[in-house]
């Protein structure tokens, strides 16, 4: 009886592991992301749950055994035990249902343009590596001369007290081409690499090119595929610019103006498959308020029905851990929430009951609940007189200019605030409304310019624009020369 009972255990005890989150919707861009295991026992190419593999072999051996020993009496059956347990001690490597989980990935996705002074950033990334003597591995792929950028970045890091090495997976690696990158992404060696680091910064550049080199045509490679159990098992992934842009599941290759994602939707070239390292609902983007690209994260979560987005600014980051995120750094976060909204128009953009929020720096913004989590040196404040005339502001799309218009609708008269996204020759403009309602809060710290804002509500609507939008006032008349005075 003890090999029937151990088959009646062991399959609850794998398929326990089997199948540890639920894939996204698929977009039209690319294939839905596969199912995966967080272990690393199971490493299949497939969809079907890689535990569930696992646990068909374990009962097809288990049987096999069963039979083997039978005819053998109580010593045979003992023999049969002791086998078993042996058979088993690898997977025994896991931890049990019972054992406490492993403590949480974090991801570290900075805006771009970090500076080399930014010591809490470079310390973050080192730290949840594991800290000083940790190897971090620098992963170059997106950068138009990866040589160099991998050693500044290893630079930074080593000042911190990280170990570092550097992964030559890259189209612009001297020698390098498209191909040899995607066949690099393949190579044990390198997979090995990353299985033994602690935490892997990719560097900024060109997202394309990370995601053509690690998810060709939407299909993972090895190397991708080491990225997610290095996650999974408490390392860190940090990107910047391009290496946070593919952070998440739905990623934007590139789009030169913002203000073009307000007129029409996405093409297949523009928008595609990111790494999915980030909470599955979630899109990441970067040089967020110095470049206005609000407008465009607005876009890119309505078309991929992806409801939460975290813009992340220049020389600051977002920490996520166990589905919170802190804002390190320069500035702040914004978090745009588009599961309320209603859209009436796709082309050009007319939506209302979007929700924004400011997560300014030192405060935490919990992704699952959709709270904003000030530290208690910030004091809630008095929402602004519903009474009174709105705000204007002329370009809503500047730099850092959505932070203040925000500011103004939840703190000044009227508790709104307008703002305009415009472009020169371009008679379609649009109208964005902030207005703070009962879902609103704010609170302030020691100046004047710490906000924390939570669900101001955006409706954007397109206007026109009067053509040209200025001309030249007439010139006055030059006066006669008059007579001499005398």
């Amino acid at each position: 009886m003890v090999c029937r009972a151990a088959l009646a255990v062991l399959p609850l005890r794998v398929g326990a592991h089997g199948r540890l989150w639920q894939p996204a919707a698929p977009l039209q861009t690319g294939p839905a992301r596969a199912g995966r295991l967080v272990t690393s026992q199971c490493r299949l190419r497939s969809s079907r749950p890689a535990g569930r593999r696992c646990g068909d072999a374990k009962i097809a051996a288990m049987s096999r055994f069963s039979c083997w020993f039978r005819p053998f009496g109580p010593s045979g059956w003992l023999a049969c035990l002791c086998a078993l347990l042996l058979w088993a001690a690898p997977a025994g490597a896991q931890a049990p249902a019972s054992a406490a989980p492993a403590r949480p990935g974090t991801l570290v996705v900075l805006g771009g343009a970090l500076k080399d002074g930014n010591d809490a950033l470079w310390q973050a990334i080192v730290q949840a590596a594991g800290g000083p003597g940790a190897l971090v591995l620098v992963l170059p792929t997106a950068s138009g001369d990866p040589e160099r950028s991998a050693r500044l970045t290893a630079e930074q890091l080593q000042r911190r007290g990280a170990r570092t090495e550097v992964l030559p997976i890259a189209p612009r690696w001297p020698g390098s081409s498209a191909e040899d990158a995607r066949a690099r992404a393949h190579d044990p060696q390198w997979v090995a690499r990353v299985q033994a680091a602690g935490g892997v910064f990719m560097t900024g550049g060109e997202q394309d090119r990370l995601m053509q080199a690690l998810r060709p045509e939407g299909r993972e490679t090895p190397l991708l595929r080491a990225l997610r159990e290095l996650h999974a098992r408490g390392g860190v992934i940090a990107g910047t610019s391009a290496g946070a842009a593919v952070m998440s599941e739905t990623a934007l290759r590139e789009l030169d103006d913002a203000f073009d994602a307000l007129l029409r939707p996405l093409t297949a070239q523009e928008l595609g498959l990111g790494f999915g390292l980030a909470p599955h609902d979630v899109v990441t983007d970067q040089h967020f308020l110095k470049r206005g690209r609000v407008a465009r994260l607005v876009r890119v979560l309505l078309q991929s029905g992806r409801p939460l987005g975290l813009g992340v600014e220049e020389d600051s980051a977002a920490l996520i851990r166990a589905g919170v995120a802190e804002a390190l750094g320069t500035r702040g976060l914004l978090v745009v929430d588009t599961s309320q909204a209603v859209v009436e128009q796709a082309a050009p953009l007319r939506v209302r009951a979007l929700r924004v929020s400011y997560v300014d720096r030192g405060d935490r913004y919990d992704l699952h609940a959709r709270r904003l989590l000030p530290p208690a040196t910030r004091q809630p404040l008095t929402l602004g007189s519903a009474e009174g005339r709105a705000g204007f502001f002329g370009d809503v799309l500047g730099d850092n200019i959505v932070v203040g218009v925000m500011a103004r609708a939840a703190e000044g008269p009227g508790r709104a605030a307008l703002g305009l996204a415009w472009r020169l020759h371009q008679p379609t403009a649009f109208e964005w409304r902030f207005s703070a309602d009962e879902h609103t809060r704010a609170w302030g710290g020691p100046t004047r310019d710490d906000h924390s804002i939570e669900a101001l509500r955006l409706d954007i609507r397109p206007v026109r624009l009067a053509q040209p939008v200025y001309e030249g006032a007439p010139t006055p008349a030059t006066p006669r020369a008059g007579p001499s005075p005398r």
